[in-house]
C-alpha cells in the first residue's frame, strides 16, 4: 500500500506540473492583453525563483521526475503531439510553434559546434539560407520533390561548410567568428545582386510540401476533427527535430561528444587534447559540417513551408538570435538550446506591442544572464553513456 500512496503521489506530482504548464502556455498565446502577459511572465519568474529557492517544494516534484522518467517523457511527447489538436481555431499559432521547431534544429546545429567543438559560428544564418535557396531553385527549376530538397539543402549547406572551413583551419577563437560574420555579409550581398537567384525579390513560387500524392494544403481530418493545413508541416517538423534531437543527444552522450569537449577551450584543452592523439582538425571539421547540416535542412523546410525565400529572411541579425539562444539555454545543453530556442521565437511575436524596445530588453536579460546565470537557463547535464545508473566504485576486493 506504501509502494502504490507513492507511485499515485508521484504520477500526481507529474501531471499536476505538466497540465499546470500547459495551462499557462497556452493561456499565454491566446491572450492578447499586454499587461497580462507582462503579469504571467512575472508570475512565471516568480515560480521558478521560488522553485530553485525551495528545497521542500522542489525535493519531491524533482525526485517524481527522476523515479518516472518514462512516464514523464510520454505525457510531455504526448502533449506536444496534442498541440495542433487543443490550438486549432488558431492556425496562426500552429505555424509559429512550427517556425519554434525549425529553430530548434538550426540551434541544436549551432550547439553541437559552438557547445560541444568551441566553434564560433556567427554566420548561421548564410548557411540557412544556402540550404533555402538550394531546395527553392530546385523546386522551381528542376520539380524535385521537397523531401529531397530537404535533403539536399542540408548537403548543400554541408558543402558550403567544408569550402569555408578550408581558411577557417587556419584561424581560431574570435578570428574564427570573424570569418563567419564575413561569410554571412558576403553571402547576404549576393543573394540581393544575382539575378539568377531572385535579386531582392528572392525565390517566390515554390511548391508547398507534399509526399507522393498527399499535399500539405489539405486539412487533417482525424476522429471527425479538423485540423488547420498548418498541423501538416507541424507534424512532419516535429518528426524531423525527434530525430535530429535524438542524435544530437546520442552524439553529446558518447565518445564523440567527449572528442569535442576535449579541444573546446570552456571544457579543455586544445595541446593537451593533441597530446593525447586527438585530430583537433578533423574533428572541428567533422562537428562543423554536421552542425551545417542541420542547419541547412532547417532553411530548406523553411523555403517550402513559406513558398519563399528572400534576402530580408537571411541576415546577419538572425544569426545573433541563433547564438544568443545557446548561450541563454545552456552552452552544450540540448534540452535548455531547445527551449530558449522556443522562447526567441513565441516571446517577439507575444510583445509586438514593445517591439521598438524588443532589442533592449534581450540585451539586458542576454547580460543578466551571462552574468547571474553564466550556465544557462538549464544547466548542461552529466553523461552517462547509456547507463541508467552510475558505476560505483567495487571496493569488496579492499576488503
Amino acid at each position: 500500500m506504501k509502494n502504490s500512496g507513492a507511485l499515485f503521489m508521484d504520477f500526481g506530482l507529474i501531471m499536476l506540473c505538466i497540465v499546470g504548464s500547459l495551462a499557462v502556455f497556452v493561456a499565454f498565446l491566446m491572450i492578447e492583453n499586454l499587461y497580462l502577459l507582462l503579469a504571467i511572465i512575472l508570475a512565471v519568474a516568480a515560480v521558478s525563483y521560488l522553485f530553485a529557492k525551495a528545497e521542500g517544494i522542489r525535493t519531491p516534484i524533482v525526485g517524481a521526475f527522476q523515479r518516472r522518467r518514462r512516464f514523464a517523457f510520454a505525457t510531455v511527447l504526448a502533449v506536444i503531439i496534442l498541440f495542433p489538436f487543443i490550438l486549432r481555431s488558431s492556425p496562426y499559432w500552429i505555424y509559429i510553434l512550427t517556425i519554434a521547431i525549425l529553430w530548434i534544429i538550426v540551434c541544436l546545429g549551432i550547439n553541437i559546434q559552438f557547445g560541444s567543438a568551441g566553434i564560433i559560428n556567427l554566420g548561421a544564418a548564410a548557411f540557412y539560407g544556402v540550404g533555402a535557396y538550394t531546395a527553392g531553385m530546385l523546386a522551381t527549376k528542376l520539380g524535385s520533390p521537397a523531401l529531397l530538397n530537404l535533403l539536399a539543402g542540408a548537403i548543400m549547406s554541408m558543402v558550403v561548410g567544408s569550402v569555408l572551413f578550408i581558411p577557417v583551419l587556419k584561424t581560431s577563437s574570435y578570428y574564427l567568428a570573424l570569418v563567419t560574420i564575413a561569410f554571412v555579409m558576403a553571402f547576404h550581398t549576393l543573394l540581393n545582386n544575382a539575378e539568377w537567384l531572385g535579386g531582392a525579390q528572392g525565390i517566390v513560387g515554390i511548391p508547398l510540401m507534399s509526399i507522393g500524392s498527399y499535399s500539405f494544403l489539405q486539412e487533417i481530418n482525424f476522429l471527425g476533427l479538423k485540423l488547420p493545413s498548418q498541423a501538416n508541416f507541424y507534424y512532419l517538423a516535429l518528426v524531423l527535430g525527434g530525430l535530429l534531437t535524438l542524435a544530437a543527444y546520442r552524439l553529446w552522450n558518447s565518445w564523440v561528444g567527449l572528442t569535442w569537449n576535449a579541444f573546446n577551450e570552456d571544457t579543455g584543452d586544445e595541446l593537451s587534447a593533441q597530446c593525447m592523439g586527438v585530430q583537433v582538425k578533423k574533428w572541428s571539421m567533422i562537428a562543423f559540417t554536421v552542425g551545417n547540416f542541420y542547419i541547412g535542412l532547417a532553411g530548406a523546410f523553411f523555403a517550402h513551408m513559406n513558398s519563399y525565400v528572400a534576402p530580408p529572411d537571411i541576415t546577419f541579425y538572425l544569426s545573433l538570435l541563433f547564438l544568443s539562444a545557446v548561450i541563454l539555454g545552456g552552452v552544450d545543453s540540448i534540452l535548455g538550446v531547445s527551449v530558449a530556442a522556443v522562447l526567441l521565437v513565441i516571446l517577439p511575436e507575444k510583445l509586438r506591442a514593445l517591439q521598438q524596445y524588443w532589442m533592449i530588453l534581450f540585451g539586458i536579460i542576454l547580460v543578466l544572464m551571462l552574468i547571474l546565470r553564466r550556465e544557462g537557463l538549464i544547466p548542461v547535464g552529466v553523461r552517462t553513456y547509456g547507463l541508467k545508473k552510475p558505476r560505483t566504485a567495487d571496493t569488496s576486493s579492499e576488503r
